[in-house]
């Protein structure tokens, strides 16, 4: 089993209920991760049951959220060939807000000035001329 945790973003969602009632939530969900060309965007199929399907169920298409679970492959045997389908089954689903850009800090931005009252406290530390504070090493 291959453990995923991932920010994902519900692109759509379809609904079914098992034999006992449980709610089946399943659909496409997409995830970001970075690359040689920076943030990619990829989609992969989803399945989720009980809370984290009524959680994903109620808010709908769009919802942004942390996706706790695990990759499971299925083997479709097409013909001549193996086809692996890797779907990510929903354990636990919390609820975030996307981060709409990424916040860089710019070098030429003002930063905050030190306060007066900050100010006098470091001269007085400074010009001190207590012996005492000055012949016991730090710590």
């Amino acid at each position: 089993m291959i453990n995923a945790t991932s920010t994902v973003r519900i692109k759509s969602v379809n609904q079914t209920h098992d034999k006992e009632g449980s709610l089946i939530a399943f659909g496409i969900a997409e995830f970001y991760y970075r690359g040689r060309e920076g943030v990619v965007a990829d989609e992969i199929p989803y399945r989720s049951k009980g809370a984290p399907a009524v959680i994903i169920n109620s808010k709908g298409v769009g919802i942004h959220g942390t996706a706790e679970g695990y990759i499971d492959q299925q083997v479709d045997i097409r013909e001549n060939y193996k086809e692996k389908i890797a779907t990510l089954v929903i354990r636990n689903f919390v609820l975030a807000e996307p981060i709409s850009e990424l916040v860089q800090r710019d070098s030429n931005a003002h930063s905050p000035e030190t306060p007066e009252f900050a100010k006098e406290l470091l001269e007085d530390n400074i010009t001190s001329t207590d012996e005492e504070f000055d012949s016991k090493p730090p710590l």
